[in-house]
């Protein structure tokens, strides 16, 4: 989420090479021929102007006074397990070394128990699980090591921004499938409408960045007979595994009937931790794929920091389905309820305070809300200024964003302490009115 600036480079860019008084007859001058930008880069980089709404959003959390509801990591601790077993793994000198690129022994141990503990799906530790560094790399290696130019992925939008360029670099073309405010559902119908011969992957992401959407029964039932109609790659990214509200249950997508050897799932030990910044994640999927994924992650990252993995592996030992976490005032909460309590306060304030529609969800990090008419980046602009409250807009979130379609989207983050959600919903309720 902290996406920070991006320079945008084109053959124009580059400046001009600096000139040499004298050049070796055997030499040959370097020409700007020489120095280009990949194609593949300057395509995925070209489009739109995500990267300029980002920009303002971050200047505009970093005033003095913001309320930052725009970006998507925790302000309490994290884990206390994590932390002081990655501490303690600091002291031991075989774990300040590489691990194996497939990750830390201990580490792809314990996920395997968890994932047979909790969901009773069984994943072999050394030829079925492989640790990245984050949830992001992870999706990078799936592109790298299964999309050829000229294949089309399955996404759906609004989608995690950073997505579109991990497929892009390789060269495959993203089509999307737009889910609806307010329910963000889709049909049978949004599935084959871009599906063509070329299509060999579908990426979901349940629950879902930025709507928050939990894919439904009827939901998981159509997606596991249009991939095995169609012969697709499943990629399913659940890092908000944990994040589901009371009442829901998360069902993963390779525990379907005929799903597992076709799903490659991501999961990340950053967000069910609430440790964010560590950039430990993993991929679990059949032997036949993740030999592929494996080759593609070691010539990325190599492998995951060690200590942190030992950290991650020791909360994952412990964890016993609850992931409680406690704030700094000493209240502890189970996350799905800390999250869900966070949504319905904000969603109230966001009615009261600021006119908003708010879109119902079922999990995630995230709550999005409409605007009565207002563009969304315009709308984001005036909460900072009359409230001083930063949200994000939700126009970067899509492939193909016409003027026609004018955005009125607008995402708040709710992965934070009950005291800070507090604050905003203060400042929100003010009597200036949006």
């Amino acid at each position: 989420e902290m996406l920070g600036n991006r320079m945008r480079l084109s053959r124009r860019s580059l400046p001009p090479l600096p000139s040499t008084s004298s050049t070796s007859s055997t030499s040959r001058p370097l020409t700007r021929r020489h120095i280009t930008v990949a194609n593949r880069v300057a395509s995925a980089t070209s489009a739109g102007d995500a990267a300029k709404v980002w920009r303002e959003v971050n200047a505009m959390a970093a005033q003095p006074g913001m309320t930052n509801m725009g970006q998507g990591y925790p302000d309490y601790a994290g884990s206390k397990i994590a932390r002081e077993a990655a501490s303690k793994a600091l002291s031991d000198p075989s774990l300040n070394q590489y691990s194996a690129q497939i990750g830390l022994e201990k580490l792809r141990v314990e996920i395997s128990r968890f994932y047979e503990r909790f969901h009773k799906s069984k994943y072999d530790h050394n030829s079925e699980i492989v640790v990245t560094t984050s949830g992001q790399e992870a999706l990078a290696c799936i592109m790298q090591a299964f999309l050829n130019p000229g294949d089309e992925v399955i996404i759906f939008e609004p989608f995690y921004p950073f997505l579109l360029g991990a497929i892009r670099l390789s060269g495959a073309t993203p089509k999307a499938v737009r889910l609806r405010s307010p329910d963000f559902e889709f049909t049978q119908d949004d599935l084959y409408s871009v599906l063509t011969n070329k299509t060999k992957a579908i990426i979901v992401n349940s629950p879902h960045n930025p709507t928050g959407h939990v894919l439904s029964a009827k939901e998981l039932d159509m997606l596991v007979k249009f991939c095995n109609k169609n012969d697709l790659l499943a990629l399913s990214d659940e890092v908000y595994e944990n994040a589901v509200f009371p009442g829901r249950e998360h069902v993963r997508l390779a525990d379907m009937p005929g799903m597992r050897d076709r799903t490659i799932t991501v999961s990340s030990g950053g967000k069910l931790f609430s440790l964010t910044g560590w950039r430990v994640a993993w991929a679990t999927g059949p032997e036949a794929l993740m030999s592929s994924l494996a080759y593609a992650h070691t010539n990325i990252t190599y492998c995951a920091p060690a200590p942190l993995q030992a950290g991650i592996a020791a909360a994952l030992a412990a964890e016993s389905g609850d992931f409680t976490v406690e704030e700094d005032d000493g209240r502890k909460w189970r996350i799905r309820d800390l999250f869900a309590g966070n949504f319905e306060l904000l969603s109230s304030a966001l009615r009261q305070g600021a006119g908003l529609k708010i879109c119902e969800a079922q999990g995630g990090y995230f709550l999005v809300a409409e605007t009565d008419g207002m563009r969304d980046v315009d709308f984001c602009r005036k909460l900072a200024q009359e409230k001083g409250v930063v949200c994000t807009p939700l126009s970067p979130f899509y492939l193909n964003m016409q003027p026609e379609d004018t955005c009125k989207l607008v995402r708040f983050t709710i992965c934070k302490s009950r005291s800070y959600i507090e604050e905003a919903c203060r400042k929100i309720r003010r009597e200036t009115k949006i």
